[in-house]
């Protein structure tokens, strides 16, 4: 899936990835961690795109699953931090 193709995305493939959130995008050079749940370094690849139900994960020694609770609530956690009231203030006066 393109990450263009969404409003809400989340990817990372082990090496490399994007969040979005609407109009604001970010490439991620380094896995993201997912706010609230003990994601550091144990996620290898992340998918998830609420718009089409998808939310998966693969840790390092498995198989993808589908994400729990907290993992999508973390995501969505992330994902918000993209849209920060300063910077569409800062896009509006540019």
């Amino acid at each position: 899936m393109s990450i263009a193709l969404y409003q809400i995305r989340l990817y990372w493939d082990g090496r490399r990835g994007a969040a979005r959130n609407g109009d604001d995008t970010h490439i991620l050079v380094e896995a993201p961690h997912l706010p609230g749940t003990d994601s550091a370094g144990t996620l290898e690849e992340i998918d998830y795109a609420p718009e089409v139900d998808v939310a998966q994960v693969r840790e390092r020694e498995g198989d993808w699953r589908e994400m729990t609770a907290d993992e999508v609530a973390g995501a969505e956690v992330l994902l918000a931090s993209l849209r920060r009231p300063e910077r569409v203030r800062e896009a509006a006066t540019a």
